[in-house]
């Protein structure tokens, strides 16, 4: 059964189950929901080949250089947080390094910190920063009312 597709200047088609099986299961670096917008995004300059639109020549450079090193070492079958899916070609590398990036932050970082780096900027976001900072914050005495 088809849980997503995205097609190329068409809509997105999402399964409900599988979406709902997502968000039933957090941190396990499946999301189909992010999955499917990110080829959406890789999509904008027309091509799906795992680049999305960047803001300059550096930033593409520095993008394709990160996830070519990566897409390399999953293929060798070295242990990471990516599953082996995302080897299967450069689109569905940044689909599913988008689906780890959000899901399992803590894990992309701390096990793959440049490809974490150029998924932060190109989102604008550091969601490991926030789960860091959320569980100090839940641990002292003020959040916890102790």
């Amino acid at each position: 059964a088809l849980s997503g597709q995205a097609h190329h200047r068409g809509p997105v088609l999402i399964s409900w189950n599988a979406a709902r099986r997502s968000l039933r299961r957090p941190g396990l670096g499946e999301n189909v929901v992010l999955h499917e917008f990110a080829h959406k995004l890789d999509m904008l300059d027309d091509f799906l080949d795992g680049t999305p639109p960047l803001p300059d020549d550096g930033a593409r450079t520095k993008w394709v250089e990160v996830c070519e090193m990566e897409l390399s070492r999953l293929r060798r079958g070295e242990p990471g947080p990516l599953r082996p899916y995302a080897g299967t070609n450069p689109a569905e590398f940044f689909a599913v390094a988008t689906e780890v990036f959000f899901d399992r932050p803590l894990a992309l970082h701390d096990d793959r910190p440049e490809l974490y780096r150029v998924l932060s900027e190109f989102y604008g976001q550091d969601p490991a920063g926030r789960w860091r900072s959320w569980s100090v914050s839940t641990t002292t005495p003020s959040a916890t009312g102790r």
